[in-house]
């Protein structure tokens, strides 16, 4: 990619983010009365270590920011209020808090892109955008079956 020092700053403020994500995820777990909560949220903050990880290694090998694949994004997130954060909360709000933080950050990745001062920063953007699109759709089919269990 040609301007690598953009593209390192970017990088960067995204791994940021994703120890954001993983403080916020921990505290819940922490904190959370329900146990499935607690663990769901714990296997969250693991998965924002991961994310971490991946993006530092783009720091050494920009390619591996080259092409992510355009998954599914199903909109649930869109679609489900904002529950308030409490220790009490249920699994269901619990993913529904975790798959709108996931909708915000696309979101602002989607927004950074539109404004990127050249293409490489913008595909770069727009493949952070489609990572944090994925985790979102996968904390979604786990909302789908907590939030809204088949009646038989």
């Amino acid at each position: 990619m040609a301007d690598s020092v953009d593209i390192t700053g970017i990088l960067e403020a995204a791994i940021c983010s994703e120890e954001e994500a993983y403080e916020f995820y921990t505290q819940v777990a922490e904190r959370a009365a329900n146990p499935v909560v607690r663990q769901t949220f714990a296997e969250l903050a693991g998965d924002e270590l991961g994310h971490k990880v991946f993006l530092q290694g783009c720091l050494k090998d920009e390619c591996m920011l080259k092409e992510f694949p355009v998954g599914p994004d199903y909109k649930v997130a869109e679609a489900t209020p904002l529950p308030d954060l409490s220790i009490d909360m249920t699994p269901a709000d619990a993913l529904a808090l975790a798959m709108k933080k996931e909708e915000q950050a696309a979101r602002e990745y989607e927004a950074l892109a539109a404004i990127a001062p050249n293409a490489d920063a913008r595909k770069v953007f727009e493949n952070l955008s489609r990572m944090e699109i994925g985790h979102k759709t996968r904390i979604e089919n786990l909302f789908v079956d907590i939030g809204y269990p088949e009646v038989f």
